[in-house]
């Protein structure tokens, strides 16, 4: 989960620095996409709504790795086995 983060803040830099329309999204928006849900903030909860709404690149990488998080659920090796290789297809 670590990698994921690491992935999303970089993306999220690199998006706040190149597109010139989506500083505006991105300001303030870093904890908002690398805290798990039930530990934001409500004005960050309302900035990750917001986001969620937009198509940027940084929402796209946090949105997989929410997806991601299934795998930590999964109690047979088979199962996750079986996901980890449909999530990444």
């Amino acid at each position: 989960m670590k990698k994921f983060n690491e992935a999303i803040d970089t993306i999220r830099r690199e998006e706040y620095r190149s597109n010139y329309n989506s500083p505006k999204y991105l300001k303030h928006s870093r904890w908002a996409l690398l805290k798990r849900e039930e530990n934001l903030t409500s004005k960050q909860f309302l900035k990750l709504k917001d986001l969620l709404k937009r198509d940027l690149k940084s929402v796209k990488a946090y949105l997989l790795k929410k997806d991601f998080l299934r795998f930590w659920d999964y109690k047979y090796k088979k199962s996750a086995e079986k996901f980890l290789k449909k999530w990444c297809t």
